[in-house]
């Protein structure tokens, strides 16, 4: 008898399998090609998984189960191991129903990688203002990393959609953001930096736009375990946290 096919592939299987004349590849190339997506677009529930890991396809099943449980976009650092062939297995699995993004991205070399992996966001750890033109030229969605009032500022004037407040916790969270919406109100903010799931409803009600969950979502021992029954469970609780808190 023929054995059925997991439902959720291997990330190296799939890289193997696609390629330029692929269905996926087909996909792939369509979609690098969309104009640049709206913050709405990009983040629909206002929420962000971040995957930061060794293990590429443990990262991969895990960030497939966030999206099917609640967290739908996500964002895959540069230091994941293959993270453009990651981003290209997600796009393909879920027919690019869900947005995927770059993260710590450093220079704007990477940029133009992103975009061919389709990717619909790239996302900076600090200010880098030659990022953000390379955002620009490519029509791709721009998240720089800042954290002080000036360099949000900042961030804003190099052409920053988003400004990724980072590390949040550490300098008071959702205190912290309640401190800048006086002086900086209508700054579009994304939350990063050790967020609990319990803190994405006070993010989401002082009118933050997105909320970025890493260990929180991906805790280092259900990776290692590969227990995605637990990260789903944490996806499950972030997004009826952000319906909540957002009215949907």
């Amino acid at each position: 008898m023929r054995q059925r096919q997991p439902v959720r592939p291997r990330l190296e299987a799939l890289v193997h399998r696609g390629g330029h004349g692929s269905w996926w590849g087909t996909l792939l190339r369509l979609i690098s090609n969309l104009p640049m997506r709206s913050i709405a677009e990009v983040f629909p529930n206002r929420l962000c998984g971040v995957l930061r890991t060794e293990n590429a396809d443990a990262g991969f099943q895990a960030c497939l189960t966030a999206m099917e449980a609640g967290v739908h976009t996500i964002e895959i650092t540069k230091t994941v191991p293959s993270c453009f062939d990651m981003i290209k297995g997600l796009i393909a699995t879920t027919m690019g129903r869900y947005p995927v993004g770059v993260g710590t991205v450093w220079d704007p070399g990477a940029v133009r990688e992103a975009k061919d992996a389709g990717a619909a966001f790239v996302v900076t750890p600090v200010l880098l203002p030659e990022v953000a033109e390379a955002c620009r030229e490519e029509e791709i969605l721009c998240v720089l990393g800042a954290l002080t009032p000036t360099e949000i500022y900042q961030a804003r004037l190099a052409g920053a959609a988003l400004v990724k407040v980072f590390p949040i916790t550490p300098v008071g969270g959702p205190r912290y953001i309640q401190s800048l919406n006086g002086p900086l109100g209508g700054v579009p903010f994304w939350v990063s930096g050790g967020v609990p799931i319990e803190d994405v409803g006070a993010y989401l009600r002082l009118g933050v736009k997105a909320v970025g969950l890493t260990n929180a979502l991906f805790p280092p021992e259900a990776l290692a375990k590969r227990d995605m029954d637990q990260i789903g469970q944490n996806a499950e609780r972030a997004a009826r946290a952000a319906a909540e808190a957002i009215g949907d």
